[in-house]
């Protein structure tokens, strides 16, 4: 669902675009080697981090509060395949760093054509003319959002440009913005920066699947890394000699510290700094949106949508899900991955596994599904919700804000502080190479 037209980056500042905390003489390059850096979360900014790092020499440790790695990418296989519970595709392969970690893995990779589809509304398939149709009005909004954007001020939100545009009264139409954009952003068109949309960059070729999950590269790259699993911070003590990190497991020391936790947890203030955080990334923290992306898979004995058509779009008010990626396309398995986001998201986190699969079901008049996976990214603790998003009344300059380290002792990464790429796992991968270049020249 990446079809909204996108402008290319230009604040002049760069995923790659670190400056070396050190100078590149000798006795500074003696100093690095004997450094021990603090890794906290192992996720992919992280793992990319420790990576870069420990190739380096440096000495690494790496605290994870979960009892496994790979933070908001999770492959799941309680249903007998491999299936990504929480991110799952690389958007663009031409480029794309994690293409080349997947060809060094040689994990597989099937491409979904979001093009492809076709909409169920009232329990019936909408005639295929209808629906292109649909699909040549969103390019038509798409284009118009671009054009408003240039002009829009900071306080405007897509909501508002679409006003002018858009009858959203029309299923349809409805359909097409909330998912492209709940699906894109993880967030509602009302919370959505007018003035930023598509500000960031993209890669070209196709958004492909693993179909046998994003954990081949997670664990590709965590090999012979000090990983402390079941280790949750709750203190950093920065601005001395060293710095301390108290956590679940007694406290550890070390001479740089790069924070990778998501924003959510930021946000939330599950980790405790000493001195505080400063005032320009305490307001980056506040203002850049983080939204919500939820899956609910269910499995049957065998298909009853077409088999070759990729995705499937649930038209109408209040849908529980608003799109679903055919598994037997990266599964060979007869399943449906249903995706919803933002506020349709946020208000079925209560919901039971139960009632959240049995409202799937009674959408699509499907059978009694053999199997089925139900995600809160929400409820859990460690993420608080699934990527960022420039919210209304921010820019990517908090990202940015976000990304500077606090003197050279603390640092951070992760999707969020990378205005170019955020909301992706290549986005995070490279904000943790990033940080690790700072250190090591």
């Amino acid at each position: 669902m990446r079809s909204v037209g996108r402008r290319g980056f230009m604040l002049g500042f760069g995923a790659l675009a670190a400056a070396p905390l050190l100078p590149g003489c000798s006795d500074a390059e003696e100093k690095k080697s004997s450094e021990h850096v603090i890794v906290i979360g192992a996720g992919f900014s992280g793992l990319a981090a420790a990576r870069r790092l420990a190739d380096a020499g440096l000495r690494v440790t790496v605290l994870e509060a979960r009892d496994r790695i790979g933070g908001r990418t999770r492959t799941d296989t309680s249903l007998g395949v491999p299936i990504d519970v929480g991110a799952s595709w690389i958007h663009g392969t031409e480029d794309n760093p994690l293409t080349r970690l997947a060809a060094d893995v040689g994990a597989k990779t099937v491409a979904t054509d979001f093009e492809d589809f076709i909409l169920i509304e009232d329990h019936r398939i909408v005639d295929h003319k209808a629906a292109a149709a649909s699909a040549d009005d969103w390019h038509r909004i798409a284009k118009k959002l671009d054009e408003l954007s240039s002009e829009a001020g900071s306080d405007e939100s897509v909501a508002d440009g679409l006003a002018g545009i858009a009858d959203l009264d029309d299923p349809l139409v409805a359909w097409n913005v909330t998912s492209r954009t709940a699906g894109d952003y993880a967030a509602d068109a009302d919370q959505l920066s007018l003035r930023w949309l598509g500000s960031e960059s993209q890669f070209k070729g196709p958004d492909v699947l693993f179909p046998g999950g994003y954990t081949q590269l997670s664990q590709h790259l965590a090999k012979g890394l000090d990983i402390r699993q079941k280790t949750k911070v709750r203190r950093i003590v920065h601005g001395g000699e060293q710095v301390r990190v108290e956590t679940s497991q007694g406290t550890v020391t070390a001479d740089r510290v790069i924070v990778t936790v998501p924003l959510g947890v930021l946000k939330a203030g599950n980790i405790a700094f000493d001195p505080p955080l400063p005032e320009t990334k305490l307001g980056a923290i506040k203002r850049i949106g983080f939204g919500l992306l939820n899956k609910v898979v269910v499995a049957f004995d065998r298909p009853f949508w077409p088999e070759s058509t990729p995705m499937i779009g649930l038209v109408g008010d209040n849908q529980p899900v608003t799109d679903l990626v055919n598994g037997l396309l990266f599964a060979d398995k007869p399943l449906l991955v249903g995706l919803r986001g933002g506020q349709a998201a946020w208000s079925r986190e209560s919901m039971s596994d139960q009632a959240a699969v049995s409202e799937l079901i009674n959408a699509i008049d499907a059978p009694t599904p053999t199997g089925s996976l139900v995600t809160r990214w929400g409820n859990d603790q460690y993420a608080c919700g699934s990527y960022s998003f420039i919210a209304v009344g921010s820019s990517p300059d908090d990202m940015h804000a976000l990304g500077e380290p606090v003197g050279e002792q603390l640092l951070f990464a992760g999707e969020a502080t990378n205005p170019e790429w955020f909301g992706t796992v290549h986005g995070a991968y490279l904000s943790g190479l990033r940080e690790a270049d700072r250190i090591v020249g």
